[in-house]
Parts: structure tokens; C-alpha cells; sequence
């Protein structure tokens, strides 16, 4: 009996043991993953988010539209100047962007961004791209009135505009207004056209993707208001039947309107003749019942 009793309760340990180990799988399993998750640099917790800040991008793409500049140049430039990436993994142009002496900054908010610059300009320093655009400090400053304003997204992009629109007029090509926009030496500004252009066609293929169908803008617009009458009039549907589509043998299905005219050569026609006059095309006396079916019921609607 005593072995029975040391076998049952070896039996009980080892049930146990394997029952604890599972229950260690899985904690030590679940500690990897959360480490793995908050270790991530593109996290949700802990990575950039543009929730309640301004979009480089979106700022830019209006602006686009309002100056008439290509679709996508503006935008697919902020996104190779001052871009970073969030914590869906993709990387935007970030308001608050800093390039100090080739070193890239990005702060959190726009206090953050501006205290910097203001200490930076005060202590001498002028080579500084600013905001959404990296516009430099030392070239760009005459186009505003204080440091603010060119840090604000919206004036930050709309001095690029312009900017855009006057390298255009000075090299007609839209490639070379890449190109001087960022430098006029050839061994900077090629491998910088080729960034941007690469975003710029990434944006052709995401806005492609999200119109299947190539609905132009107009197309695509909600309407702003609807318009309500107080006693709106009832239409009555209008029920097609063709002759074709219903053969019914040699049964002749006439159709004429209330004024037995016949409205393809003006002259009154019999009534009870569901034949179609000789001198229409092919492809209406084919359907001549549709037609005349057709224009009844438009006329009593």
C-alpha cells in the first residue's frame, strides 16, 4: 500500500509542477511582449502623434490647391525637410521641426520650438532651418516681421509657396524648383530632388488608392447644407417595360401617349399601333416600346 500512496502523490507533484510551468510560460511570455511593445520607438505611449497640432502636410496640400502649384510639391517637400516618424510608423512633417547647423530637433510644442530658436538667434547663430517648410533663418528672416511667424505652420508654408513660385519663373521646370529649394549646388540638390521625388509619387499612388474610381474633387464633395422644402411633391417612380426583354410571342403590347401623337414625325398615329415608324435608327425601333413607354410616363409624372 505504501508505494501506491508514494506513486499517487508523485503523481499529484507532477501534475502540479507541469500545471505551474504553463502558468510560467505564459507570464514570462506576456512580460516579453509588453517589454517589446513599450521598448518599440514607434509605440502608441510613447511615440510622436500630430493629434491637437498643426499638419505640415494638410496645411500644405491647401495651400497647393489655393496658389496653383502642382499637387503634392509643397507637401512632399515638408515631408523630406522636416519629417519624423509617428507612432503609426509613418513618418509626416512635423510643425515644430529645428535644424540647427545640420543637427535635426523636434520638439513637442511650440513654446519648446521657439525658446530654443529665440536662445539660439540671440547667441549668434543664424544657420537654422524653421518649422514645417526648414525654412533658413539666415536667407528667409526679411520675409517676417518676428521669429513667430515663421515658425507658424500656415505662414511657414505659404512663404515656401511663394518662394516656389518665384524659383519657377527664375528655371521654368519644376524639377530645378526641387533642386533650388534646397541648394544650387548640383552635388546637394540631385540626391534631394530624388527624395522628394520619391515621396511625391508615393503620394500619387495614396491618393490613387483612396479614389479607386478617379472621381474629380467636385465629385467627391459633400454638400454643405440640405435643402428642405416644407411640402416637397411626390414623383412617381418611373417602371420601364421592353418589349424585348419580355417577349410575349405574337401578342403586339401597344403604347401610346394621351394625345395619340406621334412625336418622331409629328403626325397623328393609330392608337392601338405599337409599330415603330420606318424612319428611326436601328437601335430605337428595337426598343421602340421602351421609348414609348419611357415618354408616357414622363409625360403623367
Amino acid at each position: 500500500m505504501a508505494w501506491r500512496l508514494q506513486i499517487y502523490i508523485m503523481k499529484i507533484l507532477y501534475l502540479y509542477i507541469k500545471s505551474l510551468s504553463r502558468h510560467i510560460i505564459y507570464v514570462v511570455s506576456a512580460l516579453i511582449l509588453l517589454i517589446g511593445f513599450f521598448s518599440n520607438s514607434g509605440s502608441l505611449l510613447w511615440g510622436a502623434d500630430l493629434f491637437g497640432k498643426p499638419n505640415c502636410e494638410e496645411i500644405a496640400s491647401a495651400i497647393e490647391q489655393e496658389t496653383n502649384l502642382p499637387k503634392h510639391l509643397l507637401s512632399s517637400i515638408s515631408r523630406v525637410e522636416a519629417g519624423r516618424k509617428l507612432s503609426n510608423g509613418k513618418v509626416r512633417g512635423w510643425p515644430w521641426t529645428l535644424n540647427h547647423a545640420g543637427k535635426g530637433l523636434f520638439f513637442e510644442s511650440k513654446e519648446e520650438a521657439l525658446k530654443y530658436l529665440k536662445q539660439a538667434v540671440s547667441s549668434g547663430s543664424r544657420n537654422i532651418d524653421v518649422g514645417c517648410m526648414q525654412l533658413n533663418y539666415r536667407w528667409h528672416k526679411v520675409g517676417f516681421s518676428s521669429i513667430e511667424e515663421m515658425i507658424d505652420p500656415e505662414l511657414n508654408v505659404r512663404y515656401a509657396a511663394k518662394f516656389a513660385q518665384e524659383l519657377y519663373e527664375r528655371h521654368n521646370e519644376w524639377e530645378d524648383v526641387i533642386k533650388h529649394y534646397h541648394s544650387n549646388k548640383k552635388k546637394f540638390n540631385v540626391p534631394y530632388f530624388q527624395k522628394v521625388a520619391k515621396v511625391w509619387d508615393l503620394k500619387k499612388e495614396e491618393s490613387i488608392d483612396s479614389n479607386p474610381l478617379m472621381f474629380t474633387e467636385a465629385e467627391q464633395l459633400d454638400p454643405l447644407i440640405e435643402i428642405e422644402t416644407d411640402n416637397p411633391t411626390p414623383v412617381k417612380p418611373i417602371v420601364v417595360f421592353d418589349m424585348v426583354s419580355y417577349p410575349t410571342g405574337d401578342q403586339q403590347i401597344t403604347h401610346e401617349n394621351a394625345d395619340g401623337i406621334d412625336f418622331t414625325s409629328g403626325t397623328v398615329s393609330n392608337v392601338n399601333s405599337g409599330i415603330a415608324p420606318i424612319d428611326i435608327p436601328d437601335y430605337l425601333r428595337k426598343h421602340w416600346s421602351l421609348v414609348i413607354s419611357l415618354r408616357e410616363q414622363l409625360e403623367t409624372n
